[in-house]
């Protein structure tokens, strides 16, 4: 005997005309019911069958006589009031109850009472239904209800508008704050630079602020770029040129003969017509940058370095792809020896590691001050042989070092090159170098201890994906006195013991191998997406830094508004303060 299952009462989800059936006993018992009357009806109504005769013969004609059912038409009923209307807790139809109904009984032009004031007034087309009171309103108070309306609605606006200022101000590392009247006056000339035939003598500073509220608009083209030029100046920055013509960038030999550093970023419009006029006419500039100048030639880059670019001592150069190894060859053999300051990043055309091998044997010794060399073709033509060669040669004139993105480096570079012939290192960049490792880094900076005692200004960890604990921790007792910059971001090998011990004004644990210590000039730290960052690590940082001013906490989901922080640091990052 097949055992029967035992009913537990629960269901799975039906569709609604399932539940509406059920809900009003439709079910297929009272179907059946229904079938078998039908057929009886039938049955009975058909039995005596009339033949009418007509011109072409006899046809029988059965005719179907329909009964109403009072069970089926109050099933009707009941659907058409349900959809219709609303019913009471009960769903009783005695109790049904229609706001509608009720509205419609009073009739426009009648007399009736406001039901905010208790006033009598005329009820018109545009009085006001209030279903919370189940009333309407007189003139006076409807005009009062549309004005708290209009009023809440400009606090939304309002509120939408501030909101939006905060968060463009967090990404421009600012705060919302009266600015001053000499700021005022700049974006006034910005939003109306159309109409500027001259900005006269406001100072070089201001000028370059108008540049660059120009170049983030993308207003900087063939009309505006005369603002900017004089006869008089000798440094020039435009730092987005993509809307600026070829001949507008020839106006600036004609306007300013004695230049000496000019800037040109975004330059995708400067040409080998426009590079040789500068090395024809410009013939005291000596500092070039440059970024994404990609219609420039290699033979074009060759001639000029031969001619008028062997008079540079600053060259930088981004993003393009057809600076190649004969363009690299050449501007070493130009100007390399007399080159102090060398910036290479992002050239797409160098691709062979022997190329890169020749900047030592053309620098001058004790001459370069700035080296960057970041984010080659591919990964091998940045080694820990060349970086140290290079600064074996003129490491003990370097301030800053840029090698991000060179992922072949390893602790070499570190140990053999920086600790050994840097002694004037300020600003130390080395973004995503995963093969640096925690212990080899830490040991670098206890041997750089014994060759700069004076220690560094900024540094970019970001992405170092082996550092921990020790690294960092080595690097804060050699530079935390000078540090103003660091960037630890990505470091998720941190733990928040080494945070607070560092932090803590005095040391909390004896057994801990981190000392408390001090970071007095520390003004910007990126500690995004390090997991172990919380409000108690907030708290700690604007107490131990007084002159922290700018904290980005991106990825850190324990950093909340909670967070007890000095009213001047601006943190930046947190999901609270987008929401």
């Amino acid at each position: 005997m097949a055992r029967q299952k035992k009913s537990t009462g629960v269901r799975g989800p039906n569709s609604a005309l399932t539940e509406f059936l059920r809900v009003e006993g439709i079910t297929d018992a009272f179907r059946r019911r229904q079938e078998r009357s039908e057929s009886v009806e039938t049955s009975e109504t058909s039995t005596g069958p009339e033949e009418a005769e007509t011109s072409n013969g006899t046809v029988s004609n059965n005719e179907e006589v329909s009964v109403a059912d009072p069970e089926e038409d109050a099933i009707r009923e009941a659907g058409r009031r349900k959809r219709a209307g609303k019913y009471d807790s009960d769903d009783s139809d005695d109790e049904w109850v229609d706001d509608e109904s009720n509205r419609n009984q009073d009739k426009f032009g009648e007399t009736s009472e406001c039901a905010d004031c208790g006033k009598p007034f005329t009820l018109t087309v545009y009085s006001r239904y209030l279903a919370a009171r189940k009333g309407y309103l007189c003139d006076e108070c409807n005009e009062l209800v549309k004005e708290q309306e209009r009023a809440s609605r400009r606090s939304q606006f309002a509120a939408r508008k501030r909101r939006k200022k905060v968060a463009s101000a967090l990404l421009d590392r600012t705060r919302v704050r009266i600015p001053k009247l000499q700021d005022v006056c700049i974006r006034k000339i910005t939003e109306n630079i159309g109409d500027v035939d001259a900005l006269g003598d406001i100072g070089q500073s201001n000028i370059n602020k108008v540049a660059q509220i120009l170049s983030k608009n993308r207003s900087l083209d063939e009309t505006t770029i005369p603002l900017f030029l004089n006869p008089q100046i000798t440094s020039l920055r435009l730092w987005d040129c993509s809307n600026v013509d070829s001949d507008s960038l020839n106006k600036i030999v004609a306007f300013c003969p004695k230049i000496q550093s000019l800037t040109l970023f975004m330059c995708g419009q400067f040409h080998n017509d426009n590079l040789k006029y500068y090395g024809t006419n410009l013939l005291e500039l000596t500092s070039l940058a440059l970024n994404g100048p990609f219609l420039i030639s290699e033979t074009a880059w060759s001639d000029y370095f031969a001619d008028g670019g062997s008079r540079l001592t600053e060259f930088e150069l981004r993003n393009t792809h057809r600076f190649g190894n004969d363009s690299l060859i050449s501007l070493l053999e130009g100007c390399g020896s007399n080159l102090t300051s060398l910036k290479l990043s992002r050239l797409d055309g160098l691709k062979e590691e022997s190329v890169y091998s020749l900047i030592p044997h053309y620098l001058s010794a004790s001459k370069l001050v700035h080296l960057e060399l970041s984010y080659p073709h591919s990964e091998g033509l940045i080694t820990d042989d060349l970086i140290i060669n290079i600064l074996s040669v003129t490491g003990d004139t370097l301030v800053s070092l840029n090698v991000d993105g060179c992922t072949d480096l390893t602790d070499r570079f570190l140990i053999e090159g920086v600790a050994k012939f840097c002694p004037r290192l300020t600003h130390l960049s080395m973004d995503s170098l995963d093969q640096v490792s925690n212990e080899g880094f830490s040991k670098a900076f206890e041997d750089y201890s014994k060759v700069n005692s004076g220690g560094l200004i900024g540094v970019n960890l970001r992405k170092c994906g082996l550092l921990a604990n020790e690294a960092v921790y080595s690097l804060l007792k050699h530079s935390g006195k000078t540090l103003v910059e660091l960037n630890l971001n990505s470091l998720r090998l941190l733990t928040k013991d080494l945070l607070i011990d560092v932090l803590s004004p005095h040391k909390v644990d004896k057994d801990s191998q981190f000392d408390p210590l001090d970071l007095p000039l520390l003004t910007t730290l990126d500690i995004g997406f390090v997991r172990v960052v919380d409000n108690m690590v907030l708290m700690s940082l604007g107490q131990k830094c007084p002159k922290l001013a700018i904290l980005e906490v991106y990825g850190d989901n324990r950093s909340t508004k909670q967070a007890n922080v000095r009213n001047d640091l601006l943190v930046i990052g947190r999901q609270s303060d987008t929401a």
